[in-house]
């Protein structure tokens, strides 16, 4: 074979490399030779143990990146994937699909914009925190002319403030909250927030239906006529028959 610059050597396409048959030169600084190494360990050497500088606050640096001109290839094709002897622990598909086999574990608050799916139980083992809405999916009310009249609130959390007309003693005054966040299999939940008389009412959803709901408040006191303008808080918790 005559002597050629590596510059004057015939391109090998990426689609024709054998990684584990086709072989590249490397100088062996430990052996002081020159040996022979296989694209696969090679690669498989220097991504075990990457080492990068970050140097400047004007450059959007990237770890690793990879970029796929996909002209052609199977719907089950990865991006990445990731095994212990040879079987699956995490992997991400070419649709940006991730699977990971083992428990995901997230150290601070982080935010998903899409709907999430748990084919198991979602827990929380927080003292305080709990699980539940948070800021954005409440929004409040005001009832108009009378403790019946009904209010429209499109939210799965919220308060209502009812009107101020006066509620006979031992007596039970109904309103509807329509509410498109309510599917006729939910749960509604409802209590006094503030403004009423301590141990003077009884309150809770009589029906569900899609679209609305049914409260009824009761003055339970047999002496005392009550005119107060009650908060109430309620929220939507999502069930199905089946």
């Amino acid at each position: 074979m005559a002597t050629k610059k590596i510059t004057q050597l015939t391109s090998l396409a990426q689609v024709d490399v054998a990684n584990g048959s086709d072989v590249l030169a490397i100088v062996d600084l430990g052996a002081s030779e020159t040996k022979k190494v296989t694209p696969q360990a090679l690669v498989g050497s220097a991504a075990s143990d990457m080492v990068a500088t970050w140097n400047s606050v004007l450059t959007a640096f990237n770890g690793v990146k990879l970029n796929v001109t996909d002209t052609a290839s199977d719907a089950a094709s990865r991006l990445l994937s990731l095994q212990v002897g040879g079987v699956d622990k995490a992997f991400i598909t070419k649709a940006g699909t991730m699977n990971i086999a083992g428990a995901l574990v997230v150290s601070s608050v982080s935010t998903l914009t899409g709907a999430v799916t748990a084919v198991s139980s979602v827990k929380s083992t927080s003292a305080t925190a709990g699980i539940g809405y948070g800021t954005g999916a409440g929004s409040t009310v005001t009832q108009a002319t009378s403790k019946s009249t009904g209010v429209t609130l499109d939210n799965v959390c919220g308060t209502i403030t009812m009107n101020n007309a006066t509620l006979n003693r031992e007596t039970a005054v109904s309103f509807t909250l329509t509410n498109s966040a309510i599917a006729a299999t939910d749960v509604v939940v409802v209590n006094i927030k503030s403004g009423a008389t301590v141990n003077a009412y009884n309150i809770g959803v009589t029906a569900v239906a899609a679209g609305s709901c049914r409260i009824q408040l009761h003055n339970l006191l047999g002496g005392t006529d009550l005119s107060e303008a009650l908060v109430l808080s309620f929220a939507v918790i999502k069930a199905v028959a089946a």
